[in-house]
């Protein structure tokens, strides 16, 4: 019979946040706002979406499965060779990636609780061992991380910013994590949110890559860049590192269209500027009516909120989903009370405060 299949190993999965079509309407009738996944509602660059149609003509036709001239662009973009450039399908699949090679022999990553679930479902997968570090008053305690580590371990996750909190961790404190942690581990940055940020004391992963520290940074096109529904992320690292886990990635795994339209989304400077300025402005609304409004947060600098309230996730999600809203209930992330909320337009900000004020029997300004 082989493997039986109650015998694979069990984890909490990782949930996605409900697509609209499947919340066409809420009760009240009114048409749904989806502020679940943490996208850009800008959408894309007219540029990427320029370039992905004129890929499509050719979608025959298999990519180039080594993206070469995605990752020249990348590298122009950072100053770096293309060598130390690999692709994903999302910076997901890296996440993944890593975890098999690194961890699938035995080896131990050291995590953070109540950060991005994949980095454990990931090391789970690989058969992997894993140890979580809590967060230290919502944020990401990356001196005990260091601590942690020992000679089994090969690999640190460390989200900045993270998710779901938005909080991030400084450069003063990234220095001192680099004496702690052994020189054995890599730590992998994951600056998903990174282009959200305007802080000078934000820590760039890259400045630690050409410092020629053992670190591989992940980015992505599915956020501010606002690609998700195309799949692709990029990791920076050292050549070899790149070389050995090029070995180990999935022929073809970011498609032609996908391909050309962050390229596409490179080149447009203006719409990721523009992006950046609409979520702080989005995130100074939300955050000062939540404060009127008496609802409790996690101070953020992501394109999301943590908030929090006073009843199960779930029922609060609900209750908003009746009013049109979609959020994100972050129990499996061990805020058994809190919904993670994306910031929208101004228009999507708007009816969330609204959604809001009726849920906490308040009057919207």
């Amino acid at each position: 019979m082989g493997r039986e299949w109650d015998e694979l190993p069990g984890f909490t999965p990782y949930v996605p946040g409900s697509p609209e079509e499947s919340v066409p309407r809420g009760k009240s009738g009114a048409s749904v706002v989806k502020l679940a996944s943490n996208e850009n509602p800008l959408g894309p660059s007219p540029k990427a979406v320029e370039a992905a149609r004129a890929a499509l003509q050719q979608s025959h036709r298999y990519p180039d499965g080594s993206g070469r001239a995605l990752r020249e662009a990348i590298a122009l973009h950072w100053n770096l060779p293309p060598e130390q450039v690999l692709l994903g399908n999302g910076s997901t699949e890296i996440v993944e990636l890593l975890a098999r090679v690194l961890t699938g022999s035995g080896g131990e990553a050291v995590l953070s609780e109540q950060s991005f679930i994949m980095y454990r479902i990931a090391v789970q997968s690989a058969r992997g061992r894993f140890r979580e570090i809590p967060l230290r008053e919502m944020r990401c305690d990356v001196l005990r991380m260091a601590k942690a580590c020992d000679e089994s371990t090969c690999l640190l996750y460390l989200a900045n910013p993270n998710n779901p909190t938005g909080t991030y961790v400084t450069k003063a404190e990234m220095e001192e994590y680099f004496r702690l942690v052994p020189a054995s581990v890599l730590t992998v940055l994951d600056e998903a949110y990174a282009e959200y940020l305007d802080r000078e004391d934000y820590p760039c992963g890259l400045e630690y890559l050409r410092q020629g520290r053992k670190v591989i940074v992940l980015r992505t096109f599915s956020k501010a860049y606002g690609l998700a529904g195309m799949r692709l992320g990029y990791a920076l690292a050292a050549a070899e590192l790149i070389v050995a886990l090029e070995r180990f990635r999935s022929p073809f795994n970011t498609s032609r269209i996908a391909q050309a339209a962050a390229q596409g989304a490179l080149e447009d400077g203006e719409h990721l500027a523009r992006s950046a300025r609409l979520n702080r402005e989005g995130l100074r609304f939300v955050a000062e009516n939540l404060t009127r409004l008496g609802i409790a947060f996690t101070p953020s600098f992501g394109n999301f909120l943590l908030v929090h309230f006073d009843r199960p996730a779930e029922e609060a999600y609900g209750a908003l989903l009746d009013l049109g809203i979609i959020t994100r209930p972050m129990g499996s992330y061990g805020f058994p009370r809190s919904l993670r909320i994306t910031v929208g337009t101004k228009d999507e900000n708007s009816r969330l405060v609204e959604a809001l004020s009726e849920l906490s029997g308040r009057t919207a300004p």
